[in-house]
């Protein structure tokens, strides 16, 4: 099942909203559903479409005005909806993910969720009484990292860290990053995506909905540094990559992976270098991540080469 282009952006998002939302939704012009980045709902809120850095108020006509007072009042019933459907009614499955403010829905979209909190042993156990939704849409823009493979990528695949804050085209740039090495002629890496959000092949009952490339192996909805475990003793892999590492069980496990000589390429959230190597220590500069993209707005803004 693959789905198509226009499925899998806001246009393919509008069937999972309440006949009444989906009214509104299904009257605004293709081009502007196409360029949408997030939708975001509230109970009490008015239907908000954020496109090429601005909010617009989705009105009760279809339109799109600039002052939230136009724009349609959600209800919480239609929060609830959009949120069970958007679960295709498998809670259990998303459990995990719930507990960390999000859900992947298909087609790779990010549902970032907010409600009550249920603490169990001072950890989240669940996330309940959900009143808020914004459903960050995921793009292919194929073409994307083009810049990179005249440079760091034009032998094939090298250890690299990609940075920008949260939203600044990260994941998108490095799904396109996939395509390439993992389908090009050029190169013939065995590429290995550890998908922990399923995000980046966007894998929908086993089948990457994006295309990664014919020789991409996807290890999806698995923790990253056990994904990355697996993909090197289970795949063979020489390339692993993987979307906004952080945590010391990420830094471990890409570790194992540089000392088995795979090439790692990911993403993290940070402003600059200097405060990616406070973060990452001694896997920044030779021997670990030696180049360095650094985004902003989700342009390419500096590709470094660090030697030490």
């Amino acid at each position: 099942m693959i789905c198509t282009k226009e499925s899998r952006g806001a246009v393919g998002l509008i069937k999972y909203f309440p006949a009444r939302l989906y009214s509104c939704l299904g009257k605004i012009p293709l081009g502007i559903l196409m360029k949408a980045e997030e939708i975001r709902v509230g109970c009490g809120k008015p239907l908000m479409l954020f496109t090429e850095g601005s909010c617009l108020y989705v009105t009760p006509q279809g339109g799109l005005s600039p002052h939230s007072a136009q724009g349609v009042t959600v209800s919480l019933e239609e929060v609830h909806e959009i949120f069970r459907l958007l679960l295709d009614g498998s809670v259990y499955a998303a459990e995990e993910n719930i507990k960390n403010g999000y859900i992947t829905a298909e087609g790779g979209h990010r549902v970032g969720i907010c409600g009550s909190a249920v603490l169990s042993g001072g950890k989240i156990s669940i996330i309940k009484d959900i009143s808020y939704l914004n459903i960050r849409i995921a793009k292919e823009i194929k073409g994307s990292s083009e810049l990179l493979f005249t440079d760091i990528f034009k032998n094939g695949a090298e250890n690299c860290l990609i940075i920008s804050p949260p939203g600044g085209g990260k994941t998108t740039l490095l799904r396109d990053i996939c395509r390439v090495l993992g389908g090009s002629e050029r190169f013939s890496c065995k590429l290995g995506i550890a998908d922990e959000r399923g995000e980046l092949a966007a894998a929908y009952l086993g089948v990457p909905q994006n295309d990664i490339g014919a020789r991409t192996c996807v290890m999806d909805g698995c923790p990253k540094a056990q994904a990355m475990d697996m993909l090197l003793r289970g795949m063979g892999v020489d390339t692993v990559v993987t979307d906004e590492i952080g945590s010391a069980e990420d830094e471990a496990a890409v570790r194992r992976l540089l000392r088995c000589g795979v090439k790692v390429i990911a993403t993290m959230h940070a402003g600059n270098i200097d405060e990616a190597r406070r973060r990452l220590g001694d896997l920044i500069g030779s021997g670990g991540f030696e180049n360095i993209v650094v985004l902003k707005n989700k342009q390419i803004r500096e590709m470094v080469r660090l030697d030490a």
